[in-house]
């Protein structure tokens, strides 16, 4: 068990609801036999407990652990449906017509909560840092662990919800006329924070899912490049990349490296995602441990959500193809990808990129029922089952070496999950580039991770905004929120008409943001707060 996740069995949450009075007459109580921010940010194990629960929450943004009855939906949404990439498998849901998004929608509503949620816990962490008995080195190093998962919670909220209310403070009572910030303002506070922690956070990444400083400087290379400031962008993601500890994984490694397979495969296999067993490539990695107390044993579905629903598919008899197998876990189609995913990115190196080998999208499926007339035969399926039962599964939202719990009816997944990767910084930088005009240095840095794949290096004529999209599809495909980097570029309408079928005849160009909750506008009634437009 990491000592991450020995944190994770003392994780609480905290409301803070304080009042203060002056009258000398008031009994002024000190909770002493409960948990409370009073009896508990005093030491560094105290705010170590609540440290924990900023990891968890933001773990929770990927997992989806902490949006009830949402998983798979906001697993398929925030990553690909009603994208460029594909479409949920009821094609009236997720993004499919966009018609039915409005304020009152579910996933609009969730993120909105779990990301302000986040902001809150981080903002009680650091009101109480000054007046506990830390030494000065931790409290910096606390506080630059809560300001990194506020900027955090901020990324999303900016990009998904476009201008929010800054929330700077722990709040010590009821609220009822926040205003919107500018976008612009929301960045710059989240440069604020990233830089407090580039500065504060350990240099050396201990490679068990703590923090390090890479992780700030990657998001603030990001954060840099939405608004416009692309040589702070570029030397941000120059101090991660030129730091010694981060290296692409170019050689076969981890628990399966003797097993068929490749690198890009080695990096998805479970055990495999952590700096401590030898991933240079790794700069954030999610913490998870099956059969372990608050180590998301039951939400992890992206198996469930990205693998075809194998199951139903049938022989020449129309007898049972697929029985349960654990090598196949249990895919239920509800992400379907498109011709764009499935085929277009692949076209000019589709026999020789690494990351379209076979070992990392599955193409093909066996018939594995012993009792068939075609068993162990490839399965030819009927039109009716290409939708849903029968299309390429990317790999690294899988696991075929085996499932801890065995075959089971969730889809669960119990890898580590990377929450930022090197090749992404590349992918950053390139774009910084890009967006300058250095066309011949977008390129080189494409290329770093395109010579890995063993693929066609991109010449700098070549290089657009689209081609860029192209490749962080390639490289990052399930684990991008490709919904939040495309309304970050301001091109989810284009790129969603362009290329998914579904989606394209209700997408419209305010729907680059999602609504606020109609919830956060009703109780806001001090103050106006506005609207998207469209909604």
């Amino acid at each position: 068990m990491t000592t991450l996740n020995k944190y994770f069995i003392l994780i609480f949450i905290i409301v803070v609801s304080l009042s203060s009075c002056n009258d000398d007459a008031v009994l002024e109580e000190k909770p002493k036999g409960f948990l409370s921010p009073e009896n508990t940010y005093v030491n560094k194990e105290g705010f170590n407990s609540a440290l924990a629960e900023l990891y968890r929450k933001g773990r929770g943004l990927r997992t989806v652990e902490l949006i009830s009855g949402e998983g798979d939906k906001v697993l398929s949404a925030i990553y690909g449906s009603g994208t460029d990439l594909g479409w949920y498998w009821d094609k009236k849901l997720n993004f499919g017509d966009y018609t039915l998004i409005n304020s009152f929608n579910s996933l609009s509503n969730s993120y909105w909560n779990v990301l302000f949620d986040l902001v809150k816990d981080s903002n009680v962490i650091l009101s109480y840092i000054d007046n506990s008995d830390m030494s000065d080195a931790d409290k910096l190093q606390v506080a630059a662990e809560a300001r990194f998962f506020r900027a955090y919670a901020y990324r999303f909220l900016v990009h998904l919800f476009g201008g929010v209310p800054i929330i700077e403070e722990a709040l010590t009572g009821p609220k009822y006329d926040y205003i919107r910030n500018s976008k612009e303002e929301v960045l710059n506070f989240m440069v604020e924070d990233l830089m407090f922690a580039s500065q504060n956070l350990p240099k050396q990444n201990k490679g068990d899912g703590h923090l390090a400083g890479a992780a700030a400087d990657h998001v603030l290379s990001e954060t840099y490049i939405a608004l416009g400031k692309y040589d702070l962008a570029i030397a941000s993601a120059s101090k991660v990349i030129n730091d010694g500890q981060y290296k692409l994984m170019t050689q076969r490694f981890g628990t399966l490296k003797s097993s068929a397979g490749d690198v890009f495969w080695d990096l998805f296999r479970s055990g495999n995602q952590n700096g401590n067993t030898g991933n240079t490539e790794s700069i954030l990695v999610w913490q998870m441990e099956f059969g372990v107390p608050g180590g998301n044993n039951a939400t992890y579905s992206i198996e469930r959500t990205w693998g075809p629903y194998l199951e139903p598919l049938k022989d020449s008899k129309n007898a049972k193809a697929i029985l349960p197998a654990d090598s196949l876990g249990r895919g239920v189609g509800f992400f379907r990808p498109g011709e764009y995913l499935e085929n277009t990115i692949w076209e000019s190196d589709f026999k020789t990129d690494m990351r379209n080998s076979h070992y990392n999208i599955q193409r093909q499926f066996y018939n594995n029922n012993p009792a068939s007339v075609d068993y162990l035969k490839v399965i030819v399926p009927k039109a009716s089952e290409i939708g849903r039962n029968y299309y390429p599964w990317i790999k690294k939202a899988s696991s075929p070496e085996g499932h801890p719990q065995g075959y089971d009816t969730g889809g669960k997944l119990y890898t580590d999950i990377y929450a930022i990767r090197l090749a992404e910084t590349y992918l950053l930088r390139a774009e910084a580039y890009l967006r300058k005009g250095d066309m011949a240095l977008a390129a080189a840095d494409i290329n770093v991770i395109r010579n890995r794949a063993k693929a066609t290096p991109v010449t700098a004529a070549q290089i657009n905004i689209d081609y860029l999209l192209d490749e962080r599809a390639r490289e990052l495909v399930v684990e991008e929120p490709r919904r939040l980097t495309l309304a970050r570029m301001g091109l989810l309408y284009e790129r969603t008409k362009k290329y998914n079928p579904v989606s394209a005849p209700t997408i419209k160009e305010f729907h680059n943001l999602l609504p606020i909750p109609q919830s956060v506008i009703d109780a806001n009634d001090a103050a106006p707060f506005e609207q998207n437009t469209g909604y």
